[in-house]
């Protein structure tokens, strides 16, 4: 069947109340819930804009507690580097004054030696001339004096000096390791070392190699050369010293009596050699002998044959030179300095030479400790007169004090 018309409408009339009951029923419901929606949200808005308000007044505070730190470090740092530049502006202008002042003293003092360089070497050429001159001079006289059979000063100069340089290394080679003990000698030998060396307990420790060779050069000096000629006996010594003290007391021409020593002297040396020989060796071997008994005594060192044979040879030479000097006519002296106990024997830079190596100056007024070496002194020229006048041909070797 067909519904009708009528009641359909009815029933669409119907819904269309019900669904518009409803619609009006929901209506203020869904209104609260936007209205409480949108007072939420402008309430946590406002808590976030004070937040951040806060937030932004904090961070302005702290930026201006900082601008001011800053402020006040930046001024520190302004003002201490202001304090340095001007402490290191004065310490620069105060070195630069002493640099200045240092610098113009310097410029004087080497001005100054530059002064004293050449006026040093101004006077080493003045000496250098003066030494050529007196060279001169020397060769001028021995040459224009020199008559047959006379030595020139420069041989004997070179052989006092080789004889001397050849005891120095003997002593050298063959004492150098050797312990020195005087204190074991026998009282004789002490005795005989106290007339030798007066001063060897002062020399002992501090100069062994000068003690040991001034005691050899006393020997050859007692017995070689204060002998008048080498290898007559004593007896004919004395004899000859006695003739020729005798021929001086009636003779006043000391240039004759020169002449008398010389050719007498030389005759023995050029006709009587052969008869010398004996007393020649006794002779040069009592000098080794009373040598060797000496420094066996004060060293550990023992005589051998190594050693005694370069003895025998500077002996041997210490004779030649000895008998050379005794034939000139000049007279020659062996100068050996006396040193005398409890005495004073200053050093003289005319006759002696300090093998200390001090200058000269310094030296001046000190005294002598040993004669490690003689020296030779002439009298007179090569014809045997001019008496007055004296000529150093080599100083003594000395060892002076020390101050």
């Amino acid at each position: 069947a067909v519904p009708d018309e009528g009641s359909s409408s009815r029933e669409s009339g119907k819904d269309a109340k019900d669904k518009e009951s409803r619609s009006t029923k929901d209506t203020p419901s869904t209104g609260t819930a936007a209205n409480t929606s949108s007072g939420s949200s402008s309430s946590s808005s406002t808590t976030l804009l004070k937040d951040k308000d806060a937030r932004i007044a904090k961070l302005e505070r702290e930026l201006e507690i900082m601008e001011q730190e800053f402020t006040r470090e930046l001024d520190k740092l302004s003002q201490a580097e202001s304090e340095t530049a001007v402490y290191w502006q004065a310490k620069h202008s105060e070195l630069n004054e002493q640099f200045l002042r240092a610098d113009a003293d310097l410029r004087i003092l080497r001005q100054e030696a530059e002064h004293r360089d050449a006026d040093r070497d101004a006077l080493r050429r003045e000496v250098g001339e003066l030494r050529a001159q007196v060279r001169g001079l020397k060769e001028f006289v021995s040459t224009s004096t020199r008559t047959n059979g006379q030595t020139s000063d420069e041989v004997f100069c070179e052989g006092i000096m080789r004889l001397g340089n050849g005891l120095q290394n003997w002593i050298i080679v063959h004492f150098r390791r050797a312990k020195l003990d005087v204190a074991a000698a026998s009282e004789d030998v002490r005795d005989e070392l106290g007339r030798l060396v007066p001063m060897y307990a002062d020399l002992e420790t501090s100069a062994k190699v000068h003690m040991l060779q001034s005691i050899v050069s006393r020997i050859l000096m007692d017995v070689i050369f204060e002998n008048c000629f080498f290898g007559l006996s004593k007896e004919q010594a004395d004899k000859f010293r006695a003739m020729e003290e005798t021929l001086s007391s009636y003779v006043d021409d000391a240039e004759a009596l020169n002449n008398w020593r010389s050719s007498t002297l030389a005759l023995f040396q050029r006709e009587a050699e052969t008869k010398m020989q004996a007393e020649t060796a006794a002779s040069t071997d009592a000098v080794i002998a009373r040598v060797n008994g000496i420094l066996d005594a004060v060293t550990d060192a023992k005589a051998t044959e190594a050693r005694d044979t370069p003895l025998r040879t500077l002996v041997g030479s210490a004779v030649d030179l000895s008998r050379q000097l005794a034939v000139q006519k000049a007279v020659f002296r062996i100068h050996m300095p006396d040193i005398v106990p409890d005495q004073e024997t200053k050093f003289d830079p005319a006759t002696m030479e300090d093998i200390g190596g001090e200058d000269e100056e310094a030296l001046s007024g000190r005294n002598i400790s040993c004669v490690t070496f003689p020296g030779v002194i002439k009298r007179g020229d090569e014809n045997g007169g001019h008496m007055q006048y004296q000529n150093i041909i080599a100083k003594a070797r000395v060892l002076c004090s020390p101050e």
